[in-house]
Formats: C-alpha cells, structure tokens, sequence
C-alpha cells in the first residue's frame, strides 16, 4: 500500500520517470543467515553507491513465519555496513521489538478508528496489560461522532451448522443480510440520482454508496471458497473471494470491487470502512483475544461486525 501511494505521488512530479526508477518494492525474508545475506545484497545493490531510504512496516509482527528480533538486528548492522549513507525506518505495534540505541517514538493516538471500534481494541488482553504493545493515550481531537455501533451476529440455533461460524452457511447468510441493509453495493436509481442532482447545488454533493471493496472479513483458520460462510456470502448475492497470496497487490489497492475474505494476520496495515471478524476454534468464545485479533479489529474504520 504504501508503495503504490508513494507511486502515485512520485507520478505526480514534473520528473516522474527519474523518481519511479528511485523506488522499488522488493520482497525479501529475513529468516536465517543466508535469507539476511541475499536481503543486504539485494538492498546494497539498489543503492548503487549513493543513499539508501528503507521503510519497513509491521517489524517482527508476532507468528511463525515472520524473522526474529536477531535477524532483523543482524540485517541492519550489515546493511549499514555496506550503505553508510543508510536511512531507515520500521513500524511495529510491538514495543519490545526495537533493537537496542534505536531511536523510538511512540505513536498511541487512535487516529484510524471511531470512538465506538477503538473501545472493543483496548478490551484486547494485550493492550490491558502494556508489556507489548502500548496502551492507547488521549486522541487530543474531537469525536464528531461515536462511529456506528458494533453489530454482533451469533452462530447458533435454528438453521445454523458446521460448529463454528466460519463452516456455517448461515452464518454467512446472516453477514450477508447485514451488508444489503448497509446498502452495500447499491447503485443509485434515476429518482434518486435527480433528486441527489438538485440537492447537490444547496447542500453540498451526497456521499457515495459504499462498495464491495469497502468490506473485509477476517478470520484466522483456513478458509476456502468451499467453506460455509462464503458459501452463504455468495448465494445471497455478495461478490466475494478467498485471497490468496498472489492477490495481496489487487487487496492492498482496493482495486477489485469485490469483499475480500482473508486471514486477519495477512492484511496489517491495510484499513477497510466494515470489518467482519469471524470467531474461530480456540478463541476463548470471543475473537478479541484471537492471537492477533486486535490486529483485525483495528483495520476498521466505521463498521465493526463481530460473529460469534
């Protein structure tokens, strides 16, 4: 996301075809020597004797397949080493994962997130104790509203199977239902596009519709098309995929008018207005204290939706 926001900005300068050549979005794994090897080489190379500007979001983000703390140290001693005219910034929402005489700042406004999303965030048993990650401090501007209130969907009772909600067609159904009554998707009719006109002179334009791309459901299982939730999505008339790895670019960037389903850990950074978190096996009966379910929660931006 952030690549494809710096391009555009870069697009936008007298001397484009210079800057675009100046930034790359390269892939690397940090685990293990020789992956940190190849990654410093890669970077090294990039620069090509002159300064280099690294960014890199989500540092040491907490599960199995991201690098450890010793890597990522490892990393940027030796690139420092071969690039002394070396920049670099990482983000983190672990605190602990700063390597040692880094300078760091702390950045705890809730900024993404209305009043009512940033309430169900800091019930998170991670944010309630403070080691890892920081507590939340004033947001120091104003609410100018609490945020639609957060809609909870339970799995459970007649018509309702498959023991979780995430294998459960109902449940989708039910997801569904509540997205048609936000007027996802709609498109205005001629009426209401005449009326919209006139108004539009005195009272301003009239907001968008909101779209498919708008919408992210998140679980933190693995999820198929097969499965019973987006079985359930899309009989009810939902455009809706499954992502896959090779569809992270067309999910950052919005740019299918579909609602993406994921897993919650592979969209970081990323923000939607509706977030749909899907409870899951192991979750204590409440997605928040999911293995990262706060990660999730924290991608919406309006409408929070809980299916329990």
């Amino acid at each position: 996301m952030l690549y494809h926001l710096l391009l555009q900005a870069v697009n936008t300068q007298q001397s484009a075809e210079v800057l675009t050549s100046q930034l790359q979005l390269l892939h690397v794994d940090l685990n293990g020597d020789k992956n940190v090897e190849k990654a410093v080489n890669d970077l090294s190379q990039a620069a090509s004797g002159g300064p280099l500007y690294v960014l890199i979001d989500e540092m040491g983000h907490k599960d199995m397949y991201t690098p450890k703390m010793e890597d990522i140290k490892t990393f940027c001693e030796k690139l420092l080493a071969q690039v002394p005219r070396l920049h670099l910034w990482a983000a983190s929402c672990y605190s602990k994962n700063c390597p040692p005489s880094w300078q760091v700042e702390y950045l705890t406004r809730p900024l993404r997130s209305p009043p009512a999303v940033v309430r169900e965030i800091k019930k998170d048993s991670l944010i309630i104790k403070g080691v890892s990650i920081q507590k939340y401090s004033e947001r120091g501007v104003p609410d100018h509203t609490d945020g639609p209130p957060v809609t909870r969907l339970y799995h459970g009772g007649q018509g309702h199977s498959g023991g979780w909600p995430y294998k459960c067609v109902t449940c989708g159904r039910e997801v569904a239902s509540f997205l048609h009554s936000l007027r996802v998707g709609v498109t205005e009719n001629n009426e209401l596009t005449t009326l919209n006109t006139v108004t539009s002179t005195t009272c301003g334009t009239t907001p968008p519709c909101l779209q498919w791309r708008d919408v992210l459901v998140l679980y933190w299982v693995s999820v198929s098309d097969q499965s019973g939730i987006v079985t359930g999505l899309r009989e009810a008339g939902i455009p809706v995929r499954v992502m896959k790895d090779e569809d992270i670019e067309d999910v950052a960037t919005a740019r299918s008018d579909v609602v993406w389903v994921a897993d919650g850990d592979d969209v970081c950074g990323l923000e939607r207005k509706v977030v749909v978190c899907v409870d899951y096996p192991g979750s204590r009966s409440n997605v928040r204290h999911a293995s990262g379910g706060f990660h999730a929660i924290s991608r919406c931006t309006s409408q929070l939706v809980f299916v329990e």
